[in-house]
């Protein structure tokens, strides 16, 4: 298979190039850090990107970084999550292209406490989730030229990664600060924080190679384990796997919402083994301690 990456320097983007590359797969990539890719500054892609005769497949990992810098980088956040994406999918049905993945996030759905089924009412309330629906809608419109698939991605995390929710986690408990936990306004015994769900970099990557390898009889999934775990119990497990005290304190905020997918569709479609999480935090937090090649198992 030949297949682009768009965002191959990304967390997601190596570990996915470096995979496909080890399968033996004709992977090749671009990134905002380039010529002829997506304009960092901007965020639009390069009038003089195209695409390798013969592509299988594109994948789209690229993201704005400034999804917390709302409203001042709103365009730029709209430029790479939709206007580029867009771009990219028509350049690809010119190549002819059969298949095109595009990463969503778990974000994109209402906040709610319930499983979330990818039928779940959508909140466009907010600029990230916003530019990633405006991005699924568009996308959908080219089903019948092309392969679409919509990954909706849930709580990611493994070695390597920087300013997400796992790091931010290791980081506070390593230098010993307090974690806060928010309390559920529905549930007063409901004392161990926000409930995730979660997925390992790993079985992330095997997930997307198997999307991008064959037909899915739906468009959009839900990516995650079957394992959710409390912000309490992550925090435990960090400081067992770090050696450290933690420091947990209940807020006076209240929470509205947890953020668990409903795996049934990916369940039925694949059948995925999933590293369970004390075995992936342990080797997340060895390898921030004693850094080694991230992508490589």
């Amino acid at each position: 298979m030949k297949i682009l990456i768009v965002g191959y320097k990304g967390f997601i983007g190596k570990y996915l190039f470096n995979h496909l590359k080890l399968l033996g797969a004709d992977v090749y990539g671009i990134s905002s850090s380039e010529k002829n890719g997506i304009d960092g500054e901007t965020g639009i892609l390069s009038e003089q990107f195209t695409i390798s005769p013969g592509t299988d497949a594109v994948i789209y990992l690229a993201q704005s970084p400034y999804y917390r810098q709302i409203p001042e980088k709103a365009t730029h956040l709209l430029n790479v999550n939709v206007i580029s994406a867009v771009k990219m999918v028509e350049i690809a049905r010119k190549a002819k292209v059969p298949r095109f993945i595009y990463t969503s996030t778990g974000n994109v759905y209402t906040p709610s406490f319930q499983p979330l089924i990818e039928t779940s009412s959508l909140n466009i309330n907010n600029w990230y989730s916003l530019s990633k629906i405006h991005a699924e809608e568009a996308l959908a419109l080219f089903r019948n030229d092309m392969d679409i698939t919509i990954t909706r991605l849930f709580g990611v995390y493994g070695p390597g990664q920087t300013d997400k929710l796992i790091p931010r986690l290791i980081n506070t408990i390593l230098q010993g600060n307090k974690i806060f936990l928010e309390r559920n306004q529905n549930d007063i015994n409901d004392l161990d924080g926000l409930k995730l769900s979660m997925i390992y970099i790993y079985d992330l990557v095997e997930i997307l190679t198997e999307l991008l390898r064959k037909s899915f009889n739906h468009y959009l999934l839900n990516i995650s384990s079957q394992e959710v775990l409390t912000l309490r119990e992550i925090a435990n497990k960090i400081a067992i796997f770090s050696q450290k005290q933690v420091n947990i304190e209940l807020a006076d905020k209240i929470r509205y919402f947890d953020l668990i997918a409903d795996t049934t569709l990916l369940n039925q479609a694949l059948s995925p083994i999933f590293t369970p999480f004390n075995i992936g935090i342990e080797k997340t937090i060895m390898q921030s301690l004693h850094p080694t090649n991230h992508c490589e198992r």
